[in-house]
């Protein structure tokens, strides 16, 4: 049984290309059918001279049917075969089990002679309902009769680096098997290719000989890449052929990549980073074609051996990937490219991620404490400690572990904040404040905390009186300076007048 899809051609590079697709024969098994369908009991390649008479069967209740007969091989005004016979209906339905319907068509082709396509419909009433459709190649009356080369079993397949092949199913006359026979000795291969990264050509065509082989209605077309000089890139291979009649066929095309040459690939990154500081990593590849598919798989391997793809956030743009990377050590980033050709290339560049040092920030109820201070405490007053402003990286900061110090001895005490409570300040007492991160790299501040001494009232008396004469002898000196400087230099005597 066959079965198969309605039929449009299209011309391509002056030749015509049928594009419908024919499908391999197949027999069906009944309880195993899920689609709804319409089969052919012949298959492709059925001659009939003055009448066809074809039996197929179909799934499913049938609805509204029609036929109709186009010329694979006579193109009308809008690129597609031409009509030669049309009709709406079948000859008989006959139910044979449930789900299962046989059909029959008889219709008269005389005087009719061609490559033709035969394309049963069948829809329901309900315009949202499918419309179901199947076809079969046949040959009606005694002349036009074409090799024909079914478009849907064209497949191409990579030999080894430099070879590839293109098969495909040759369909003649089933009532002439001499055509079969005698296909790989009377055959003429006509082919041409061009460059088409996009199924388009980007130039004009150009006719090429290749090798074939056939085996029964099957024909294999080989393609050395190394003896045609062809260079890399994405081709489009255009293939008819020509029987012992000089009949050509329609012709097919088969779009293949042909790479002899693996991708070159460059990683570019930083050397060292600081943990969890942002760095890109670049990847350079070329594959020296245009449309080559390049496909990229990234591997971070962290300095324990823990291996991991991209996450999605990582992916920067294209082939750049950002990445966060927290534990020190050694770090592989491994790039994996393959192309279309399914060349594999690995790069790999390691990074050294090195861990950043702490650093201790103390302040005592908001004063910052450097190292080496004195700070003297008010006795019985309240006072704090705090470290909690300390400084790492964002994935260290967390973790960090906190070692107090009184006189040398160790306190219990690991939290990043300590008051009075902790810590008898009956004298001088030296502090030290040492943190440590997940590496255990530290740093320390140590510093002298001693209690207020008491002041003497006396002393303090005879220290204000001191001040206060010390001051008022001071004034006193100045007011007489000023005075000075302001008196005049000469004094005049007041003169004395005779009596007479």
């Amino acid at each position: 049984m066959v079965r198969g899809l309605v039929a449009k051609a299209v011309l391509l590079t002056g030749l015509i290309l049928v594009t419908y697709f024919i499908p391999n024969t197949e027999a069906t098994g009944r309880d195993l059918v899920e689609d709804e369908y319409i089969d052919f009991d012949d298959s492709h390649g059925i001659h009939f001279i003055d009448s066809i008479n074809i039996n197929g069967t179909m799934n499913f209740d049938g609805h509204n049917h029609s036929w109709s007969i186009v010329d694979l091989f006579d193109i009308d005004a809008n690129d597609s075969p031409k009509l030669l016979l049309s009709g709406t209906y079948f000859d008989s339905i006959i139910p044979v089990e449930e789900g299962l319907w046989k059909w029959n068509l008889i219709a008269n082709s005389s005087g009719l002679n061609c490559t033709c396509n035969l394309i049963i419909s069948s829809n329901s009433s309900d315009v949202n309902s499918n419309q179901f459709s199947s076809n079969l190649l046949v040959y009606l009356g005694e002349a036009n009769h074409y090799p024909y080369i079914a478009p849907n079993s064209v497949n191409h397949q990579k030999i080894d680096q430099a070879n590839n092949s293109i098969s495909f199913t040759v369909i003649t006359p089933s009532d002439n098997p001499e055509a079969i026979n005698t296909l790989n000795q009377d055959i003429i291969l006509y082919s041409s290719y061009c460059q088409a990264p996009s199924n388009i050509c980007l130039n004009n065509p150009t006719p090429i000989n290749l090798n074939f082989t056939s085996n029964g209605g099957q024909l294999t077309v080989f393609i050395d890449q190394d003896e045609l000089s062809i260079d890399d890139g994405y081709w489009l291979f255009d293939l008819s052929i020509q029987d012992q009649y000089l009949r050509n066929s329609n012709t097919i095309s088969s779009r293949i990549v042909l790479d002899l040459n693996p991708p070159n690939v460059e990683l570019t990154s930083k050397s060292k980073v600081r943990e969890s500081e942002s760095f890109l990593v670049y990847a350079d590849i070329e594959d020296y074609f245009v449309g080559s598919q390049i496909s990229l798989t990234w591997t971070i391997t962290d300095p324990s051996g823990n291996s991991r793809g991209l996450l999605d956030e990582e992916s920067y743009h294209n082939s750049t990937i950002e990445l966060v990377l927290e534990d020190s050590g050694h770090w592989d980033i491994q790039l994996l490219v393959r192309d279309s050709a399914n060349f594999i290339v690995v790069q790999n560049i390691s990074v050294l991620v090195y861990n950043v040092i702490p650093i201790v920030d103390l302040s005592i109820d908001g004063l910052f404490i450097s190292q080496g201070d004195q700070i003297f405490i008010s006795s019985g007053s309240y006072w704090t400690l705090n470290a909690s402003t300390c400084f790492d990286t964002v994935n260290d900061i967390d973790s960090l572990e906190y070692e107090w110090y009184l006189d040398g001895v160790k306190l219990e005490h690991t939290g990043p904040i300590i008051s009075e409570k902790e810590i008898d300040l009956d004298s001088s007492k030296e502090i030290m404040l040492t943190i440590y991160d997940d590496d255990m790299d530290s740093e320390s501040l140590s510093f002298t905390l001693s209690p207020q001494p008491p002041v003497d009232d006396g002393f303090s008396s005879k220290v204000i009186i001191y001040i206060g004469f010390g001051l008022g002898f001071l004034i006193t000196f100045a007011f007489l300076i000023i005075f000075l400087m302001r008196s005049p230099s000469t004094i005049e005597l007041p003169k004395w007048k005779p009596k007479n």
